[in-house]
């Protein structure tokens, strides 16, 4: 199915989805895994740590935010290209079908992510009885990341890694430049870039949130003002989601040599 999607010039959209989900069937610990167990973690961190150290919101729907942060932050998911090289490598000399491709699995992991999120953000919504701002939650996790997911994807695109087993990179340990050091420092990365890609997006709409309710703190947000910072956070979100895709096929084609040559060879670390 993988193969016969590689090759057709004409790629769907659809069918570059249904591809990624058999990849991630055949694969569940390179996304599923991953993701679960980064959910797993920021909830075993926000119930048992003081929540100050780690999280920003500390209140019921801060959960929902954090949650949402912590999963999309996959890392196997930020490393869009050497987590699936002989695909990639099948299509750098097609860059639509390549675009198609980078937009099917930053879809795909919404789908897996955003559901839940958004679930968890109205179940908080019912303990802090503030629809207006569990609407905002809401769209924080189910807009924001189109944009912050295809930003921090870039981090994959410019410093691609190969999915090695930890005992491989023990045993290389001597290259600790390329195989441990440059893969420690790609791991961490996309919990500190997709962070501040969202907060980015969601700075302008926050601004207004404050601006108006600091006229009257009485008063919840009017609804008028909280259409409009849904508005703008869509916009900046999606401004993002088509910079992003097209910057990263731009850099993949100014680069496609030396991408060829490291994505076909597994032991560059």
């Amino acid at each position: 199915m993988i193969d016969h999607v590689a090759d057709d010039p004409g790629l769907p959209f659809g069918a570059a989805v249904r591809a990624e989900f058999t990849r991630i069937r055949t694969h569940p610990g390179d996304t599923v895994a991953v993701v679960a167990l980064n959910g797993v973690m920021m909830t075993v961190i926000w119930f048992l740590l003081p929540r100050s150290w780690f999280f920003t919101f500390t209140g019921p729907s801060g959960y929902a935010l954090a949650l949402a942060g912590w999963m999309y932050s996959d890392v196997t998911a930020s490393n869009i290209l050497a987590a699936d090289p002989d695909r990639v490598l099948e299509l750098i000399g097609d860059p639509a079908s390549l675009r198609t491709v980078l937009r099917a699995k930053e879809a795909v992991l919404w789908m897996l992510v955003a559901p839940l999120c958004m679930v968890v953000a109205i179940a908080c919504g019912v303990a802090e009885q503030d629809w207006q701002y569990t609407a905002l939650v809401v769209i924080a996790v189910a807009v924001v990341p189109i944009g912050a997911l295809a930003v921090t994807g870039l981090v994959g695109v410019f410093f691609p890694y190969h999915q090695q087993p930890l005992l491989w990179r023990w045993r290389q340990r001597r290259r600790f430049g390329p195989v441990v050091l440059r893969w420690s420092i790609l791991t961490i990365a996309p919990y500190l870039v997709y962070p501040a890609v969202a907060c980015a997006i969601m700075a302008v709409p926050l601004a207004l949130w404050w601006l108006v309710d600091g006229i009257d703190r009485t008063q919840r947000l009017p609804t008028a003002a909280s259409a409009v910072c849904l508005v703008v956070t869509a916009a900046l979100s999606a401004l993002c989601w088509v910079w992003a895709n097209r910057y990263a096929i731009a850099w993949i084609e100014r680069h496609s040599v030396a991408l060829r040559e490291y994505l076909s060879d597994r032991e560059r670390g």
